[in-house]
């Protein structure tokens, strides 16, 4: 009877950043419908998994702002977060774009939200 390689190891993977959520981006991922949620989720985990996101499912604004991506049943969807010191990245806000250009007043709400939690 021939010997049978052993099966290899499954190795957890460690996240490399925790993912935390302020109130208002907490409040707005709430509201979503399941599906949507369970996007974000997984463009999350994905995040706290490899401590970034390739476009199209994250991007870079500027000031230390990114947004995780979602597209579905026609409608974008946004949400704003930026890395702290360490292992933290903070879920700042998020909204429903409605225009090609993301709105100069959603930016400024989250960097607000941004400097009030001390970042």
């Amino acid at each position: 009877m021939p010997k049978r390689k052993p099966e290899p190891e499954q190795v957890p993977t460690v996240p490399k950043k925790q993912i935390f959520y302020t109130p208002q981006a907490r409040q707005f991922l709430d509201a979503l419908a399941e599906d949507v949620q369970s996007e974000f989720e997984i463009k999350f985990q994905s995040l706290a998994r490899d401590g970034f996101l390739e476009f199209p499912a994250g991007r870079k604004l500027d000031r230390g702002l990114f947004e995780v991506r979602v597209a579905m049943t026609g409608n974008a969807y946004r949400v704003f977060y930026c890395y702290d010191t360490g292992t933290a990245i903070w879920a700042l806000s998020g909204f429903v774009k409605k225009t090609q250009q993301t709105p100069i007043q959603e930016i400024a709400k989250a960097l607000k939200i941004k400097r009030s939690i001390g970042l």
